[in-house]
């Protein structure tokens, strides 16, 4: 069989392994945590509220405890009161089969509160598996700014593309591929 042929072969199954397989390259990160945070805005103007929204996956019982930024205050949640423990920074939130819970915090009102970059962060535990980890942090940068009705804040800039590291993984198979068989090709007719 013609040695280019041979390297054709490989680089196409190599790509669909990498892409059909369960949790493949493009799904690798979605499988490593169990909760994702997203936040309404990553520039809150000093005194506006963000949302929060944790978003869980195959946590049946257990518990989150978020961290939010010092100077950030906490506002409310639409989880239940009895199910809900704030003390200063942290907020504990138990989990019985929940896909999201939703917070709101206030960003702090005067410069000297924080204004500027500040991170959330978190922790997730699962009773039933005894499993624990991260949340991964979030980054947020504090503007100073009027939060008053008719102001408009500026836009938060797009969230990150899921699988885009699958692109690049992809297109770094493929030159490799064509690197390959242009080798072949050159080693061939000398």
């Amino acid at each position: 069989m013609d040695k280019r042929i041979k390297v054709a072969i490989f680089c196409i199954a190599a790509i669909l392994f990498l892409f059909l397989m369960p949790g493949g390259v493009a799904n690798a990160k979605a499988t490593d945590t169990a909760v994702t945070r997203i936040l309404s805005t990553t520039y809150p103007i000093q005194g506006s509220t963000v949302d929060v929204s944790l978003h869980i996956k195959d946590l049946q019982i257990g518990g989150i405890a978020e961290t939010i930024p010092d100077g950030f205050s906490f506002v409310s949640t639409t989880h239940p009161a009895n199910q809900t423990s704030v003390s200063g920074q942290k907020v504990v939130f138990a989990v019985v089969n929940e896909t999201s819970i939703k917070y709101t915090v206030r960003a702090p009102l005067e410069a000297e509160e924080g204004i500027g970059t500040r991170t959330f962060t978190g922790t997730w535990y699962d009773a039933l598996n005894e499993e624990e980890g991260d949340i991964g942090s979030t980054s947020v940068s504090v503007r100073i700014g009027s939060s008053t009705p008719g102001t408009t804040p500026s836009p938060s800039p797009p969230a990150p593309v899921p699988g885009f590291e699958a692109v690049f993984t992809l297109a770094g198979l493929l030159g490799g591929c064509i690197s390959a068989s242009f080798h072949a090709k050159r080693k061939r007719r000398k």
